[in-house]
């Protein structure tokens, strides 16, 4: 893995064919005369940055502020608009405050709005609740969004203690914090679950939309279980390429007031149009509409149960084969969900299938994806028939005395008791 970007997983629900991309031309801003900051919208709006950056990505925080610094100074954004960033590194954590007037260019150019007294664990849920607390205390808006920024992989659940014992490569759900300020590239350390994020946050009254920026993030089981959380998460279901998002023309979109997190999703795929060292596919849940989604999934589920668990699944879209690459059983299959539906359902049910989560999901790739932790540093080939930007696991045999059981914990989410537990 390289530790150049704080986004990176541990290297580092699918759309109807009409939504993918496999080219930039077909999403190219038009020109407009009409501002998307319409006055009509001009309700405050409060985008909290969460960095969990306490551990070998540390040092590219800095880098990561001075690009959402110049992507602030945009005149257009209206006097209400404020970003709140908390960063936790090896330095002391911290929360600074821009608006459309900073000036500042660089994380060393700004003055904290608040220093804490004592360390903290970034990880900790509860940590995450106190910074949005505090942030919605002291700039309240209208509209809040939310950018969390760490490693991540996803549903799995952290399993720190055995970790560390076995010293192994921790695996997480969200946030690696390694503790005492370390910059330490031993990816040990605590990790939040993906269930304590969503009860702090649904504590604090949810916010409008969720940007995850780290790997191996957007998978059914995180969408379902933040649904009362945030409506919309933007987030990739692979890795994120060295560069993540860039902020200079992220900001903007962030901040829009019609149709927001379509052109958070565009602007994040667009940065890696002309990066043929490189790629992305990345998509947008809509999360209001999660619940009628899992009532199809698991009419389905429960007819094509056997046919699931006992499928071949050796072509599937996956963004993680088990087994292989860095990580190897530390982490399971990443198939696409709509790989694993395609190979699945007959026409019909698959027909209906997609007609469903086109309601929930929309999704764009650049026709490859990169990753540094599937069997080597280079890109892969997307199928877009079978891409739909979402994954989802399949509790099979293979899984079956895995020293981190996870056929077992799966059924610990949401969606997987939902869909695979006991009636």
């Amino acid at each position: 893995m390289s530790p150049n970007r704080w986004r990176k997983s541990l290297c580092g629900v699918a759309a109807m064919t009409m939504f993918f991309v496999a080219t930039c031309s077909f999403f190219a801003c038009s020109n407009s005369d009409e501002s998307p900051y319409n006055p009509i919208y001009a309700e405050s709006r409060t985008v909290m940055v969460y960095m969990a950056a306490e551990n070998n990505l540390s040092g590219a925080a800095a880098s990561d502020v001075a690009e959402m610094l110049v992507g602030m100074a945009n005149k257009e954004l209206y006097p209400n608009d404020r970003l709140v960033i908390f960063i936790d590194d090896v330095s002391m954590p911290r929360i600074y405050v821009a608006d459309r007037t900073t000036t500042a260019t660089a994380m060393a150019q700004l003055t904290p709005v608040k220093t804490y007294d004592e360390e903290v664990n970034s990880a900790s849920a509860e940590v995450l609740g106190d910074f949005v607390a505090y942030a919605k205390q002291h700039y309240p808006a209208d509209s809040y969004g939310l950018v969390l920024g760490s490693h991540a992989s996803g549903w799995i659940p952290s399993n720190y203690l055995l970790d560390m014992q076995e010293a192994v490569a921790s695996r997480r759900s969200f946030g690696l914090d390694n503790g005492n300020n370390s910059s330490s590239s031993q990816l040990n350390g605590h990790q939040m679950g993906i269930p304590d994020m969503a009860r702090v946050l649904e504590e604090q009254g949810g916010v409008d939309y969720l940007l995850i920026d780290a790997c191996f993030m957007q998978n059914v089981e995180v969408a379902y279980e933040l649904r009362k959380a945030a409506r919309h998460i933007v987030a990739s279901p692979a890795e994120i390429p060295n560069p993540g998002a860039n902020y200079k023309t992220m900001i903007p979109a962030m901040f829009m007031r019609t149709d927001c997190e379509k052109k958070m999703l565009q602007a994040y795929y667009q940065e890696y149009c002309d990066k043929k060292n490189w790629g992305i596919v990345v998509s947008e849940v809509n999360t209001t509409g999660m619940d009628a989604y899992a009532s199809c999934m698991k009419t389905l589920v429960d007819k094509y149960r056997e046919d699931l668990l006992t499928a071949d699944y050796s072509d599937v879209q996956n963004y993680f084969r088990y087994g292989t690459g860095s990580w190897g059983t530390d982490i399971p299959d990443g198939y696409d969900m709509q790989g694993v539906m395609k190979n699945v359902l007959n026409e019909e049910d698959y027909a209906v299938w997609q007609q469903e989560v086109a309601k929930v999901v929309t999704c764009m790739h650049s026709g490859f994806w990169y990753s540094g932790a599937r069997g080597g540093r280079r890109t892969y080939e997307i199928d877009a028939e079978q891409c739909c930007g979402v994954t989802m696991f399949v509790p099979l045999d293979k899984y079956e005395g895995n020293r981190y059981d996870f056929n077992t914990t799966y059924l610990d989410t949401a969606w997987g008791k939902l869909m695979w537990g006991e009636d």
